[in-house]
């Protein structure tokens, strides 16, 4: 029998809090307003401000809908935004914070740039000096991979949903509460990735789960594999009772243990299932 997970895998993040608190609010309304990705032109719309809106480019938009006069949009004219599913802008920048035993060089090395980088994006002045807790800034431009489409992303979702048996819909549900597919989303807390994984549950996964999954932190394959055997395993724990697993992986298991359920946790649990219904 494998060991208790340390920790919960993720433990909040700008990305997530601000879904949670969107799908409250439209748990009235119906799923198509949520999702919705195509936008009706109003009077005084710009294609700029449309695609600051939406988190693209000006010029992203007018490609993906034949435009060839940026200047050139008109009052009740439909434009599609995106592949589909929930329109939330990417983060401009990742965060990492310091845990103890860590240096800037190490830091650096992990995330595969130099030092000099580093103390520069940061404005440091001391190579030997930092802090456990402290955020570093690490800017997306210097380290992300080129982004994966969303259609590979979901494809990587269901093959990793498959090799450990979990069902695609309820991973596809939970990467997207968690960090919109986005391999480049670190919360403020030192999440990483689309799965929002944590370095301890990261190392312990790494050691019992998926050992082959070492670059977790830029890889999205290997991050989405990690997090989905880190989730199949919670749902041994929780004798397959899916509501049960989830909460284990926002909340973690030792603390619903204990505290039991917080009333967030309800709330995550309640969001990503609705998630997952539309991706089945």
């Amino acid at each position: 029998m494998l060991p208790d997970t340390p920790h919960p895998v993720a433990t909040g993040g700008a990305f997530r809090r601000g879904l949670m608190a969107m799908l409250v609010l439209a748990a009235a309304l119906p799923v198509s307003l949520v999702y919705a990705q195509t936008h009706t032109v109003q009077t005084g719309d710009t294609l700029s401000t449309i695609a600051e809106q939406y988190g693209v480019s000006a010029e992203t938009l007018a490609r993906a809908n034949g435009i060839d006069d940026p200047d050139r949009i008109f009052a009740g004219q439909v434009l599609t935004i995106g592949d589909g599913g929930p329109a939330v802008a990417p983060p401009t920048e990742r965060v990492h914070v310091v845990v103890a035993g860590e240096t800037l060089s190490s830091i650096a090395d992990d995330y595969g740039f130099t030092l000099a980088a580093l103390l520069e994006l940061n404005g440091l002045e001391d190579a030997d000096y930092i802090y456990e807790g402290q955020e570093l800034s690490l800017p997306m431009s210097h380290y992300a991979p080129a982004p994966l489409s969303r259609g590979e992303t979901e494809w990587i979702l269901r093959a990793a949903a498959n090799e450990f048996g979990v069902d695609q819909s309820l991973i596809l549900g939970l990467a997207w509460l968690e960090s919109g597919w986005n391999q480049s989303m670190t919360s403020h807390v030192g999440a990483v990735g689309v799965m929002q994984l944590m370095a301890p549950t990261a190392e312990w996964g790494l050691e019992y789960l998926a050992p082959d999954a070492t670059n977790w932190r830029t890889s999205t394959e290997d991050n989405v594999r990690l997090g989905t055997a880190v989730f199949a395993h919670m749902l041994a724990q929780a004798d397959w009772d899916v509501e049960l697993a989830l909460a284990f992986y926002y909340q973690g298991w030792r603390s619903i243990e204990i505290n039991g359920m917080f009333e967030d946790t309800y709330q995550y649990i309640e969001n990503v299932l609705s998630l997952a219904s539309e991706f089945r």
